[in-house]
């Protein structure tokens, strides 16, 4: 067994990956039903709804500060050593997933738009460590945020309303429903799964935006300001002292959204129908 010298401050999750299914289940029945409502009563080509949804995708995460209290119990359960943050080239790669409910209003030019929406979202922040030892241990913390967002944006393209082609960037205002880690040793072959003490979780933060979107396909790049965990937080540990255990926290994310894009009026079933046309006439 492994651990990180520090107080407990967490809790076993044992139904983590239940809460967020049935959280997105929720989410996708009210954006189905309300999405019916709507595109019943809607049919504008300058006033629309559309959803998205897709898979968030976190690459190269800023690793935190050295943190003294930060140790590692060795594999024989006595030794403890110091993590040292890995800043070498790491990929870093931690999924996620997200769904969007957006109001579109286009100008009447036909290149440019303005969008106001809702986001619920959970990407992940990764970091590596490794102890000055001989043997060296390594450490890997995997950081996972849940969020409901409010995205604002401006869309831009030339005639873009046909092709759905089109740029935009804006701000997201973000809302931190909840935290959750994953930590593993290099010598063991299993990771631990815990909830961080929600006290220590920041109530909000805000990112940037940018993306492109072609026809069904959108790419999103999110850049947030901030971490998601405080600074501020304060642990008192067996000995009476008094720690921040994430004061060497990043102070910046980033990650990418990869997704499909569908807007909820005749554009929709008269594209699939014009695709599924072309694939008809390819295959005779």
């Amino acid at each position: 067994m492994f651990s990180v010298c520090r107080q407990a401050g967490y809790v076993i999750i044992k139904n983590n990956k239940k809460r967020h299914m049935k959280k997105l289940l929720i989410i996708s029945s009210f954006l189905l039903l309300f999405s019916s409502i709507t595109f019943a009563q809607w049919d504008s080509e300058y006033d629309y709804f559309s959803v998205k949804f897709g898979a968030t995708n976190t690459i190269f995460s800023a690793q935190p500060d050295t943190l003294i209290n930060k140790m590692l119990v060795a594999k024989n359960g006595f030794d403890h050593y110091q993590l040292f943050p890995d800043t070498g080239f790491n990929f870093n790669y931690a999924p996620g997933y997200y769904g969007s409910f957006i109001y579109n209003h286009d100008l009447k030019n036909n290149n440019v738009g303005v969008s106001l929406g809702i986001d619920y979202r959970m990407y992940g922040i990764v970091s590596n460590f490794y102890t000055n030892s001989i043997p060296e241990y390594t450490y890997r913390e995997v950081y996972k945020i849940s969020q409901v967002s409010v995205p604002v944006f401006i869309r831009y393209g030339k005639k873009f309303y046909e092709t759905q082609k089109y740029i935009y960037g804006g701000f997201s205002f973000n809302y931190n429903l909840l935290i959750s880690e994953t930590e593993q040793a290099g010598y063991s072959e299993t990771a631990k799964t815990v909830e961080i003490n929600k006290e220590s979780l920041k109530k909000s933060n805000v990112s940037a935006l940018a993306g492109f979107n072609y026809m069904f396909f959108n790419v999103e790049l999110n850049y947030v300001f901030g971490n998601f965990l405080s600074k501020d937080y304060t642990l008192e540990m067996n000995d009476g002292s008094v720690i921040k255990p994430y004061e060497g926290q990043p102070n910046h994310a980033f990650f990418i959204k990869t997704g499909i894009t569908l807007p909820i009026n005749s554009w929709t079933p008269r594209k699939v129908y014009a695709i599924e046309m072309w694939f008809r006439r390819l295959l005779k």
